[in-house]
């Protein structure tokens, strides 16, 4: 849930929370371009 999301975002220092137009438990496969960039934009910032 997008709370859950908030709330693992608000207490873990340095995280990132990016939303996906995605649907299901497995943003992988339901939106496999969009999760991708969402971890190559993340990775490029370490």
């Amino acid at each position: 849930p997008r709370e859950v999301g908030a709330y693992c975002h608000a207490h873990i220092r340095g995280s990132t929370l990016v939303t996906l137009d995605a649907t299901g438990h497995c943003p992988h496969l339901s939106a496999p371009e969009a999760t991708a960039a969402a971890i190559t934009d993340f990775a490029d910032q370490l």
